[in-house]
C-alpha cells in the first residue's frame, strides 16, 4: 500500500547519508529498505532519476520503475480532499514559524514569519491548495 504524499522533502545529501549509513551496516546481499527507495523516489521533483541514481548508487532502470509506479498510484487514486482543517494561529508571544507546503504535482510553497503575522494565513494556504497549475 502506498504512503501519501509528505510535505517533507529530504535533500540529496540527507538521502544519501541515509544510504550510506545503511551500506555500512547491512548484512551482504540484503535488499534496499523501502523507506530508503522512498525517499529516493521524493527526489524527483528536484533532481532528474539520472542523478539521483548516480548519486545514490542505483539501478537507474528500478529507480524509473518505483517513480513510474509512484505516479501511477496517485494519480489512479481518489482525488484528495479539498476540506480543510482550521489552524488557530492566535497570536500568543513573537515566535517563529515555518509552514512548508507540496502539492502533489510537486509545487511547493514555504512561509517563514518572525513575530506577529498580519495575513490570514489559512486563506493564503488554500489558495495554494486549490491553484492549477
Amino acid at each position: 500500500m502506498k504512503q501519501p504524499p509528505v510535505l517533507f522533502t529530504p535533500t540529496l545529501a540527507e538521502v544519501q547519508s541515509r544510504f550510506t549509513i545503511w551500506r555500512k551496516n547491512k548484512k551482504h546481499r540484503s535488499r534496499i529498505p523501502e523507506e530508503l527507495w522512498a525517499a529516493a523516489v521524493m527526489l524527483r521533483h528536484e533532481y532528474s532519476i539520472h542523478k539521483i541514481a548516480k548519486a545514490l548508487s542505483l539501478s537507474f532502470p528500478d529507480l524509473k520503475k518505483r517513480i513510474q509506479s509512484d505516479k501511477t498510484d496517485y494519480s489512479s487514486s481518489t482525488a484528495p480532499s479539498t476540506d480543510f482543517i482550521p489552524i488557530d494561529i492566535s497570536p500568543t508571544d513573537p515566535a517563529e514559524c515555518l509552514i512548508e507546503m507540496e502539492h502533489h504535482d510537486g509545487n511547493k510553497m514555504r512561509m517563514h514569519f518572525k513575530g506577529k503575522v498580519a495575513l490570514d494565513l489559512q486563506s493564503f494556504a488554500e489558495s495554494f491548495w486549490s491553484a492549477r497549475v
